[in-house]
């Protein structure tokens, strides 16, 4: 999804109107408009009071391009770097655990998800939804 399809899923996600967005945020409702329509793309500034009102992490608004797995390894640094991941090997096969209950619930749903998914229980379309609905419902990780 573009960073105005994700804008838009959201705004809808929370039933809000661009007018009602835009008055929420101080940001004209045709500016609202255009970026939804990737027009144009928001100011951070802008980025960040529609992620605020809409309840989601900035993050999820950006356009990730990601070709190959070069692209992939600084996101892997990143995330280790904020929630230090265990990396072990399952069949010979490496692989990377997280170390916090709330990413082992999320993989769980994601995983049923994608299952359903695979197994056409599920449309594309609402598993779509879903990805663009996740960063609003999970809990920030605490520290104990």
């Amino acid at each position: 999804m573009t960073m105005g399809e994700k804008i838009k899923a959201h705004r809808n996600y929370n039933g809000l109107t661009q007018k009602q967005l835009g008055d929420l945020t101080g940001i004209h409702e045709v500016a609202i408009r255009r970026y939804e329509l990737d027009k144009v793309k928001p100011r951070p500034d802008h980025l960040e009071k529609i992620a605020s009102v809409l309840g989601t992490p900035m993050n999820t608004f950006l356009d990730l391009r990601i070709v190959t797995d070069a692209d992939v390894m600084p996101l892997l640094f990143a995330i280790d770097e904020e929630f230090p991941l265990t990396i072990t090997e399952v069949d010979g096969i490496p692989a990377i655990q997280f170390n916090h209950e709330n990413f082992h619930i999320f993989l769980r749903s994601w995983k049923a998800m994608k299952e359903m998914v695979a197994e056409g229980v599920m449309p594309v379309e609402n598993y779509e939804l879903w990805k663009s609905s996740m960063p609003g419902r999970v809990h920030p990780v605490i520290e104990e």
